[in-house]
């Protein structure tokens, strides 16, 4: 079988995935839009918080999202949160975490974005602050110290409670809308370290050009690269699946 051959859906991460130096191309939405119009789902997969998840799904030619690195499953008409009853105490383990982290990184704060999330936490490491990548690095160890899993993205350092993860929620996706959880079915393009269990669970994974830029600290690296970086990338994987219908 052709790697973009029968292709029932494309899961895609979202910052340096979808966006080109922070924004959505109208190019790269054209490419979500045309996949969407020839049968083949989109499903947003991001640390982002659950709000923007909302408006995505409500806005973007997509089939779901994922939001919180697996945290929160959003279909359409439902929400699912895969955390179990203990997430207040985590909030606030979380919250004391991130003060921590605050007075041993000087500069590192949370996320803008931080007071919309329900289970995951991000630190800024590259969006607005500028910490630098060894920070970020061990500010990431520092986290999985305190008992969380932790992993940088190209913009945030994202934390949360365990049990969970973004494979897991995939997997719930598929069988959701697709009835099968045969991940071998679906494509799966990214960019960053906190991709990288996706890179092994899918077989059909792709990264696209600048992950090249983590490419040394990936444990599990996608089955094949674009030519062209960020959404220009995510554009050539859309034309191949396209071009196999």
């Amino acid at each position: 079988m052709k790697f973009f051959s029968n292709v029932r859906a494309v899961f895609t991460d979202l910052d340096g995935t979808l966006t080109t130096k922070g924004k959505i191309l109208p190019t790269t939405y054209h490419a979500l839009a045309a996949l969407d119009a020839a049968g083949i789902g989109v499903v947003v997969v991001t640390g982002r918080p659950a709000g923007w998840g909302d408006s995505l799904l409500r806005l973007w030619p997509v089939r779901a999202v994922i939001a919180e690195n697996g945290g929160v499953v959003l279909l359409p008409g439902r929400k699912l949160l895969q955390v179990g009853r203990s997430l207040a105490a985590f909030r606030r383990k979380m919250r004391s975490a991130a003060l921590a982290a605050a007075r041993r990184f000087p500069g590192a704060r949370l996320s803008r974005d931080s007071i919309y999330t329900e289970v995951n936490l991000a630190i800024d490491w590259n969006e607005d602050a500028r910490l630098g990548e060894p920070k970020a690095r061990r500010l990431e160890q520092f986290l999985r110290r305190r008992g969380f899993q932790a992993v940088r993205s190209s913009v945030h350092v994202n934390f949360w409670p365990p049990g969970f993860d973004k494979l897991t929620a995939c997997r719930v996706v598929a069988r959701e809308l697709y009835g099968d959880d045969d991940l071998a079915r679906f494509v799966y393009v990214g960019d960053a370290l906190n991709d990288e269990p996706l890179f092994a669970g899918f077989p059909r994974s792709v990264g696209v050009a600048n992950v090249r830029e983590v490419w040394k600290d990936l444990r599990a690296r996608p089955a094949r690269v674009t030519r062209r970086r960020e959404g220009r990338g995510f554009e050539e994987v859309a034309s191949a699946v396209l071009r196999m219908l």
